[in-house]
């Protein structure tokens, strides 16, 4: 048998191989034994017909079975000769066979791991928030903390610093219902701004089951008109709420019913180090997914299509599994996540270059030594430590942080501080209706 392999691209192969006289004939000899073996013919014993009378009568069924059983053996040879492992099932393109005097060809096109050059991973360029937790965003902590201990009672009219909940549906120029413009189950602390602050005023000393119209003027939608826009809301009440807040000290803090807080002082220090724990932990997930986009972006290559469509259907079954009693959309879970499939599978073939190239181990001994470290019971680290595939994924969790170690090492990094303004107004927001 001879291989030949040529390189189409860098992940995709063309084998062409040639199967020798030599090499078919004992399997040809195997065939004609086993079909001499298992049927029978009249006038002969079951398994005593001479082999040319089995030759000539069973001739196209065994070419069919020697040419089925060539390509099995042959074909999986090939592979190991050429040192191929493709990543898929390969394609057929080409197959001759006129007798085994003349030998068997074929050719398969198969996918392979892409071949990759790393261009760059050293100074990669990135951005690293960065967050101070200021007295303000504490206050708005506690105060936030104080209204799910504060006792709500309904009332009939409105007054600022009460809860309105009600349903808004927006008007055209006369007035009428605009079809598909009505939201419903919206909640609103009069005086905050949530909302709006000009339409919060019209809704003070609206009282419960009332409607009201309420109506904002807007700047042109075109600079050229002189006329601004006029935006109207009817606005249901459905119910009014009055929350009266416990006042904010010592008793308060003893009352949340965790024994390492007594004072106001360390309820401020919890919360004021929470949030920083919190923002760093986003900090350095930003900085991770950035360095993983650069690298990226810097090494270009392509991924076998066979690879993102295995990870597409992997995903899917994953969803299936989970959603059993749910219809899914295939194609749209296809559509929705193959930039996803690309650019994670585009990020397994770099880690894994980099690993190689930077030579990265992470020994059994290190496993072990983080197992025993743990917080887990000792009856739950025994068995982990002889969990061959838990500790397969800890050791790909282990060196995907050495991988980002390495880049992070080597990057330029610019702290900037747009996780800011974020965290100080997460709680202010509302859902704008009048824009």
């Amino acid at each position: 048998m001879q291989t030949v392999v040529e390189t189409l691209s860098s992940f995709s192969r063309k084998l062409k191989v040639e199967i020798s006289r030599d090499d078919l004939l004992p399997l040809q000899e195997k065939l004609f034994k086993d079909y001499q073996r298992q049927t029978a013919i009249p006038g002969f014993r079951p398994g005593k017909a001479p082999l040319n009378i089995v030759r000539k009568r069973f001739k196209d069924q065994i070419e069919r079975d020697l040419i089925e059983e060539a390509l099995r053996q042959f074909y999986g040879k090939a592979l190991d000769d050429a040192k191929i492992n493709p990543v898929a099932e390969g394609k057929m393109t080409s197959y001759k066979f006129d007798d085994i005097d003349s030998g068997m060809q074929f050719e398969f096109e198969l996918e392979v791991e892409p071949e990759i050059e790393i261009h760059k991973y050293k100074g990669l360029k990135v951005e690293k928030d960065l967050v101070e937790v200021t007295d303000h965003m504490v206050n708005d902590t506690l105060e936030r903390l104080r209204e799910q201990y504060a006792t709500v009672k309904e009332v009939q009219e409105a007054k600022t610093g009460h809860y309105l909940h009600f349903d808004a549906q927006e008007l055209d120029k006369g007035d009428f219902p605009i079809v598909g413009h009505k939201y419903e189950n919206l909640q609103v602390k009069l005086g905050s701004g949530q909302f709006d602050s000009e339409i919060e005023k019209q809704l003070e000393g609206i009282k419960l089951g009332d409607k009201r119209i309420v109506r904002k003027e807007l700047p042109p939608a075109n600079p050229k008109d002189k006329q601004p826009q006029r935006s109207s809301l009817e606005i249901q009440v459905k119910k009014i709420e009055e929350k009266e807040f416990p006042e904010l000290n010592d008793d308060f803090v003893k009352n949340l019913n965790d024994e390492s807080l007594v004072t106001l002082p360390q309820l401020r220090s919890r919360i004021q180090e929470n949030m920083q724990l919190d923002f760093q932990y986003r900090s350095e997930n930003n900085l991770h997914n950035r360095l993983i986009d650069e690298l990226l972006k810097e090494n270009p290559f392509e991924v076998p299509p066979s690879m993102i469509e295995n990870y597409l259907n992997q995903m899917i079954k994953n969803i299936r599994n989970q959603s059993k009693d749910k219809e899914i959309d295939e194609d749209s879970i296809r559509q929705e996540y193959r930039a996803s499939a690309i650019h994670n599978l585009r990020w397994y073939f770099l880690k894994k270059k980099l690993v190689e190239s930077e030579n990265i181990t992470i020994s059994d001994d290190e496993l072990r030594q983080m197992i025993d470290q743990s917080n887990l019971e000792e009856k739950e680290k025994k068995r982990i430590r002889n969990d061959q595939h838990y500790l397969e994924h800890l050791r790909e969790d282990l060196l995907e942080k050495r991988v980002i170690d390495l880049l992070k090492q080597h990057a330029e990094v610019t702290e900037i501080y747009p996780l800011q303004k974020q965290a100080e107004e997460k709680n202010k927001s509302g859902k704008k209706l009048i824009k």
